[in-house]
């Protein structure tokens, strides 16, 4: 088509129309994506009647429920101990805390992954 030696023209050509191409097939691959999470999200309206209205009774006086950590305290320091090559009763768990981070559970992992 082109022969064995491109000008300058006909090189532009074929990139230009290369990179066409290419962001053609990048915008159609956009659009069945779209497309999809669209079918995939659909919902069916749900016919429902109205729930009658009812008054609500009071609410009774909330007391403060107060959980056992013992056996959690008992399995975290047995797992800090085997991690640090002590004995049990050389660790002693205080207080045990929840941490929620807002990070998902793919960064975390990536993170201890980086610290080994």
């Amino acid at each position: 088509m082109f022969g064995e030696h491109l000008t300058i023209g006909q090189a532009v050509t074929v990139c230009i129309f290369s990179i066409t191409v290419v962001f053609l097939v990048l915008f159609s691959i956009t659009l069945l994506i779209n497309i999809t999470a669209k079918i995939v999200n659909r919902k069916k309206p749900e016919k429902q009647a109205p729930a009658p209205v009812t008054k609500a009774a009071p609410a009774p006086a909330e007391t403060p429920q107060v959980k056992d950590d013992s056996q959690t305290a008992l399995i975290a320091a047995a797992a800090i101990a085997a991690y640090l090559g002590k004995s049990a009763d050389q660790i002693i768990v205080r207080s045990i805390t929840p941490v929620h981070t807002p990070e998902s559970n793919w960064s975390r992992e990536s993170r201890l992954g980086s610290l080994q």
